[in-house]
C-alpha cells in the first residue's frame, strides 16, 4: 500500500518476464491494488506485456473473477476493440503501462514478426498522442464510476528534446487525477551509456491515478475540449497584449493591425476578441491608447 507519493523499488522482484524491455516492478502493482482495489473487486490490465500484472494478480489470489489482462501481442487491440465489452462487466480499478512514445519498439522486435500498425511504440510523435487518448478513453469506459485506472508512464528525450509524455497522459485522461505516485527507476539500460554532452538523466517514472466520473465518456469528453477553446484562446490573447502593453501604449487599431494575421488561423473573430478585453477591468485608455491597469 502507498504511504508516500514517492516510490523506489530497487529490486523488481520475481515477477513477469525480466527480459521483456520496459517490464515494470509487480512490488508498484501490489501496492496499486492494496490502496486502490475494493474487496472482491475486478482489477483489469489491457496491457500486460511482459506478464507482470498476471503475476501479482496469482500471487493476490486475484481469480478469473477478479482479473482480466489482455494485450495487443495476444490478439486484443486497445484501439479497435471495446474493453469493457472484452471483460464483460465495469472494472473497480484498472493499469494501463503503455509504451513510452518510441523509446522501445514492441511490435516486431519483443514480439511478432512485423511491426504492428496499432502498437503505440511504432507510432510518431504526432501520431501517439492521439492514440493514446483513444486508449484512455476506452480504459476509462471499462471503469465504473467512483472506480480508478492508474497510467504508468516515463518521460523521454530525443533529438535535443524532452517529452513530457507523463503531462501529456494527463492533460488527455477524461477523468479527473486524484493521485500522482513518482517511482525512482532502478537498473536502467540507459544508466551505462555514455553521452557526448552533460545531461540531466531521467530517473524517474510517474503513477497517474484517475477516478472514473459518472458523467465522462467519449463525447463528453470532446463537449470538454470545445467549451474549453475558447477560454484558452481569450486568456492566450489576454498574455498577448498584455505583454505587448510591457513595452508600449496601443491603440486598439494597431493592436488588431499587428495581430490581424492570426484571425485566419482559428474560428474566433479576432478584432471583437480584442475589443472584449480592451473593455475589461485589465485595460485603461488614454487620449485613444490602451496601457495595463
Amino acid at each position: 500500500m502507498f504511504k508516500s507519493s514517492v516510490v523506489s523499488y530497487p529490486e523488481r522482484g520475481h515477477y513477469g518476464n525480466a527480459r521483456y524491455r520496459g517490464n515494470t516492478t509487480g512490488k508498484i502493482i501490489v501496492d496499486l491494488i492494496e490502496s486502490f482495489l475494493p474487496k472482491n473487486g475486478l482489477f483489469i490490465d489491457p496491457a500486460i506485456g511482459g506478464g507482470t500484472s498476471v503475476d501479482v494478480a496469482k500471487e493476490l489470489g486475484l481469480g478469473e473473477n477478479q482479473f482480466a489482462g489482455f494485450d495487443l501481442h495476444s490478439g486484443f487491440n486497445l484501439l479497435r476493440d471495446d474493453l469493457l465489452n472484452a471483460v464483460g462487466r465495469p472494472a473497480d480499478l484498472a493499469l494501463f503501462h503503455p509504451p513510452y512514445g518510441g523509446m522501445v519498439r514492441y511490435s516486431g522486435n519483443m514480439w511478432g514478426a512485423e511491426p504492428h500498425k496499432d502498437d503505440l511504440s511504432q507510432m510518431s510523435d504526432d501520431d501517439f498522442p492521439q492514440a493514446l487518448k483513444l486508449a484512455l478513453v476506452n480504459i476509462s469506459d471499462a471503469v465504473k464510476p467512483g472506480g480508478h485506472y492508474a497510467v504508468l508512464i516515463g518521460n523521454q528525450r530525443k533529438n535535443g528534446k524532452y517529452l513530457n509524455w507523463s503531462s501529456l497522459t494527463e492533460r488527455l485522461a477524461p477523468d479527473p487525477l486524484v493521485d500522482e505516485i513518482i517511482k525512482q527507476q532502478s537498473n536502467c539500460t540507459s544508466d551505462s551509456k555514455v553521452y557526448s554532452k552533460q545531461i540531466v538523466r531521467i530517473s524517474h517514472e510517474k503513477l497517474l491515478v484517475f477516478r472514473k466520473s459518472p458523467t465522462v465518456n467519449a463525447i463528453s469528453s470532446l463537449e470538454r475540449s470545445i467549451a474549453s477553446m475558447y477560454s484558452v484562446y481569450m486568456d492566450d490573447l489576454l498574455v498577448t497584449l498584455k505583454r505587448m502593453m510591457q513595452c508600449y501604449e496601443w491603440s486598439e487599431s494597431e493592436l488588431v493591425g499587428s495581430l490581424q494575421h492570426l484571425n485566419q488561423l482559428g474560428p474566433f473573430d479576432l478584432p471583437s476578441s480584442i475589443s472584449t478585453l480592451l473593455n475589461s477591468e485589465h485595460f485603461v485608455m488614454r487620449n485613444g491608447r490602451y496601457k495595463i491597469s
